[in-house]
């Protein structure tokens, strides 16, 4: 914000940061959460602790600490942890994951990111805005599992703040020391070499299952994660396994989710099944991405033509929303893809505050809704909220403005 304020009229620069204190800042806000997760809260609502690795023995007992405990059901909630790619070299070099960076109280020098998914972008933004120089390496498209029309806008901001990202880079080898680390790759052909100071492993997370005598219990794993049922069920009924560990969308509110479903399940014998089909996902650079259901692909591609049939793309730029012109924020787009009938199968938002404004589309995807309901609501002017109405509007304007309509509109004047 220093630094775009002349657009404003306001004289501004660049920021004396004191990265030392960010990181300060950043520990301070994980510790005014930490409560919530705390042992001290848990017992104090009822529940034993016991602060031991644990592993199942039986198909009904699990062991830790040296106790055998019996369970009528068992919840295995174990997370994920970062994933380190088979690159030569790279264990002979010191790196950071997105858990260990924030340890870091030194502004890197240069600091190169392997992995161009929502993570690495998102670390990306942050230390270039901070001062350093930043160089992402991906192997095949730099967020790569979002719309490209959208990603495309967040791709062109993080450029033009300096950040460099290499697509399409397969790295040869990783080599160095603390301070000079060297990465060895082939982009289209050509092979490069170049030095960073610090290196950040941001390529995908990987289900904790090892250790836990999943086998004793009868339960399926892979290295994606415990195998579970529409219920969270394993193949071992009396176990659940919800979050990370499952192999799919590791998102916390996902976990959160999941938690329902098992208390429906396991404790008032519910049958609740998990629909991940309105599970929304949100990256957090600047301007943000956000996304909920089908994508323009999925809606397109084969099984959506057969179950859906022919679909509506809706677009509306932020360029056309008072408010974003107003905060000098107008790059970006709300896309929404409906079905013939007007049913809104998913939406897509790139811009300020996409991961706000994506909250409705939730409701309307889980809620099997219409673009009418959409359309209908009353946004306070002037908010942003308003692209999610002229959107969802915008499937009306042919209809609205057709011969058709306008016969009508002048039979009815003749009427008086």
């Amino acid at each position: 914000m220093m630094r775009a304020g002349g657009k404003f009229g306001i004289a501004g620069g660049p920021p004396q940061v004191d990265f030392a204190a960010v990181m300060d800042h950043v520990r301070g806000v994980i510790a005014a959460i930490a409560p919530a997760d705390s042992q001290e809260r848990f017992e104090g609502l009822g529940v034993r602790v016991i602060r031991a690795a644990g592993r199942f023995v039986s198909a009904r007992e699990i062991e830790a600490d040296g106790q055998r405990i019996r369970a009528r059901r068992f919840v295995v909630a174990t997370g994920s942890s970062p994933g380190a790619p088979p690159l030569s070299g790279l264990d002979s070099v010191p790196w950071f994951t997105n858990e260990t960076i924030f340890d870091n109280r030194e502004l890197p020098e240069h600091l190169i990111i392997i992995g161009g998914g929502p993570i690495g972008m998102e670390m990306a933004q942050a230390h270039r805005r901070l001062g350093a120089r930043v160089t992402i390496v991906e192997k095949f498209t730099a967020l790569g599992k979002d719309d490209p029309e959208l990603t495309g806008v967040v791709l062109e901001a993080l450029r033009d703040e300096g950040v460099e990202i290499l697509d399409g880079a397969d790295i040869h080898t990783v080599s160095g020391e603390a301070g000079r680390i060297r990465i060895t790759l082939e982009q289209a052909g050509k092979a490069r070499t170049f030095e960073g100071s610090h290196l950040l492993v941001a390529a995908g997370r990987l289900a904790n299952v090892a250790g836990l005598g999943l086998e004793e219990a009868g339960i399926d794993f892979s290295a994606r994660g415990i195998t579970v049922d529409h219920r969270l069920r394993t193949t071992n009924k009396r176990v659940f396994a919800i979050g990370d560990v499952t192999g799919g969308l590791q998102f916390t509110h996902v976990a959160s989710y999941h938690a329902g479903v098992v208390l429906k399940n396991a404790l008032f014998r519910l049958p609740a099944r998990a629909d991940h089909s309105a599970v929304p996902w949100v990256t957090y650079t600047d301007p943000e991405l956000a996304h909920v259901g089908l994508t323009e692909a999925q809606a397109c591609d084969e099984q959506g033509r057969k179950k859906y049939g022919a679909v509506r793309v809706l677009r509306w730029p932020f360029a056309d929303n008072d408010r974003a012109r107003a905060e000098r924020r107008t790059d970006g787009l709300a896309k929404v893809i409906v079905c013939r009938r007007g049913r809104v199968l998913g939406a897509s938002l790139v811009g300020a505050g996409a991961g706000e404004l994506i909250q409705p589309w939730v409701l309307a995807v889980g809620g099997k809704l219409s673009i009418g309901d959409m359309a209908n609501m009353i946004a306070a002017y002037p908010t942003r909220s308003e692209i999610n109405k002229r959107v969802a509007g915008s499937f009306y304007t042919a209809r609205l403005f057709s011969a058709t309509t306008r016969r009508l509109v002048r039979a009815l004047a003749l009427l008086g």
